[in-house]
């Protein structure tokens, strides 16, 4: 009997070195390989986050597309701290008459940086996470960190909670961060793009020689100065339907009462994103462009939350002032 359990404890062990310790050696040799590959993927992202100063959807994607080729699903948290600068309530008496700050972080998490429906899980599983407007800035200073761990039990956790149970399933845990270095953002027009808001231009095309104030300067009995030129240019825009909301909304508006002008066409420029809006004016309506005044201030302007975007709907925009006078021998005082 003695013999008989001798041999089977004996056969056990043999199996246990000759066929699961090598399994799990072999196993062990493949978690430190997708450690190392998960290691790579975080510190490239997060070094990329921090030269460019943003974080955007294509980018967030390549991230999980390169965890993807370790065969694990991991747990991604990811932390932004934005610095914020308060002055100092404790300075009594500052130097030279200058106000000191107190250096402070506001920390923006998952749930501030992705979308809900698709943010209440990071494993790469999912992989439908999106970010909450597509991109994420960060200023110069501000802080990155990428927290990550694997989900799944790998084989070598299968094999060692075989022969020692409750050991834990975490292979992969990394912990990385960086200070951002770059508004890179800053050389591109999206540097002109709040978190909440629409790129708009407005752009006076045909612009006549400015007049003591500074104003281009039209003339009502000239023809040719009753046609205004506008280009519009709108960057970051999901609208399908741009071009009749312009029409519908835009408006050439006057100092004078109740003087609000409508476009007589409107064309898709060369550029992305960009219309051309003329506006023709009516030579038999002197008196609702003028009333009683001998000129009239013009500015060309598109009011806000007409135009939804990849952000959310456009703040109101405008162009540059012009003085329309009735006549070209009207002196224009300077304003």
């Amino acid at each position: 009997m003695k013999d008989t359990l001798s041999m089977i404890v004996a056969v056990i062990f043999l199996v246990i070195l000759l066929v699961i310790l090598p399994l799990y050696n072999y196993f062990e040799r493949q978690d430190d390989m997708s450690y190392n590959l998960a290691l790579k993927t975080v510190t490239m992202f997060v070094d990329e986050v921090a030269q460019n100063g943003y974080i955007d959807q294509n980018m967030y994607d390549k991230f999980i597309e390169r965890l993807g080729t370790t065969g694990n699903s991991y747990d991604i948290q990811i932390e932004a701290q934005k610095r914020i600068l308060t002055v100092d309530p404790n300075n009594t008496s500052p130097n030279d008459g200058k106000e000191t700050y107190i250096e402070q972080y506001k920390s923006y998490y998952n749930k501030d940086i992705f979308n809900d429906e698709t943010g209440k899980t990071s494993n790469i599983i999912d992989k439908d996470n999106s970010l909450k407007n597509d991109v994420f800035f960060l200023d110069k200073g501000d802080k990155f960190y990428v927290s990550l761990k694997n989900t799944n039990t790998t084989m070598a956790s299968a094999l060692l909670n075989a022969i020692v149970s409750g050991t834990t399933k975490e292979k992969i845990n990394i912990n990385y961060g960086a200070t951002i270095k770059n508004n890179n953002w800053e050389n591109t027009e999206v540097s002109q793009l709040y978190q909440s808001d629409i790129l708009i231009k407005i752009e006076l095309q045909n612009k006549n020689d400015a007049n003591s104030s500074g104003f281009p300067e039209y003339s009502f009995d000239k023809a040719q100065d009753r046609i205004l030129e506008y280009k519009i240019k709108i960057l970051n825009s999901d609208d399908t339907n741009i071009a009749s909301k312009i029409t519908e909304n835009i408006r050439l508006v006057g100092t004078a009462p109740n003087c609000y002008i409508s476009p007589s066409s409107i064309t898709t420029g060369t550029d992305e994103g960009e219309y051309l809006v003329k506006f023709t004016l009516d030579e038999t309506k002197s008196n609702t462009y003028f009333s009683s005044n001998e000129y009239n201030v013009l500015q060309c302007f598109l009011p806000a939350n007409v135009i939804q975007g990849k952000f959310s709907k456009n703040a109101s925009a405008s162009s540059e002032q012009l003085v329309m006078k009735i006549n070209s021998s009207v002196d224009v005082p300077e304003i």
